[in-house]
């Protein structure tokens, strides 16, 4: 099981929707979990009247409680403008630090070749994340940080959530609640998590539980990089 795993989202709740459970399993089983959130989630709203510095502020508290409650140990912030994220040199780059400071050996993030995904932001998220898994572990990309004693590091397993055609199953039977209270806690988010999400998240979970024999799972593409060597294995937890 991996010690350390980092989670890359675009905004707060994301790693909640697509991996809260599995997220809220691993760190029962002892990994140490940091969550990154890429955007400050201040255009999460419905209502035209809303401030979006103060809804940024109120989701930045939402998403800590959240962590929390699946037991991850830290939550990062990027602040990039909700809906303007781009898979830009400046986002791989604080990305690739953080690889390299926190030294996870999983990376859960968005696939970002999902067929039809419409919004930008997971996309971008989703790019970014895994190219800068590369540079983190190639000693030559930003050499000048061996200076601070931020070292290449290489993360060798990739779960990609939201994924189209995933091959690993996790096992959320006894998670799927820690799951539904940490979205719960998103409460400038009632208009998105109602009966009907909590229903659907039930019902896929279900779902990709029956692919395994269990009451409920999550479904990611899960990718082992060995050596230079990438290997896609089709597995269940």
């Amino acid at each position: 099981m991996a010690k350390r795993v980092l989670g890359v989202g675009a905004h707060p709740d994301d790693l909640e929707w697509y991996a809260g459970a599995t997220l809220a399993r691993l760190a029962r089983e002892g990994a140490e979990i940091t969550l990154v959130i890429c955007t400050d989630g201040g255009k999460g709203s419905y209502a035209a009247n809303t401030d979006t510095r103060q809804l940024a502020t109120q989701r930045a508290v939402e998403q800590r409680a959240a962590a929390n409650a699946l037991g991850a140990q830290e939550t990062v912030f990027l602040g990039y403008a909700d809906g303007e994220l781009e898979a830009n040199a400046e986002l791989k780059k604080r990305l690739t630090e953080l690889y390299r400071t926190y030294r996870p050996e999983l990376l859960l993030a968005f696939d970002p070749w999902k067929r039809y995904e419409l919004h930008p932001d997971h996309i971008a998220a989703g790019r970014a994340a895994l190219d800068a898994r590369l540079a983190a572990k190639m000693p030559l990309y930003y050499p000048d940080w061996r200076d601070r004693h931020i070292d290449a590091w290489a993360i060798c397993e990739l779960w990609l959530f939201n994924a189209d055609e995933p091959n690993h199953w996790v096992d959320v039977s006894a998670t799927l609640e820690a799951q539904q209270r940490a979205l719960a806690l998103h409460r400038s988010q009632t208009t998105v998590w109602d009966n009907a999400a909590r229903a659907w998240i039930e019902t896929t979970a279900r779902e990709n539980g029956q692919r395994i024999g269990v009451q409920f799972a999550e479904a990611f593409r899960r990718i082992v990089i060995e050596g230079a060597l990438v290997v896609a294995e089709g597995t269940k937890l």
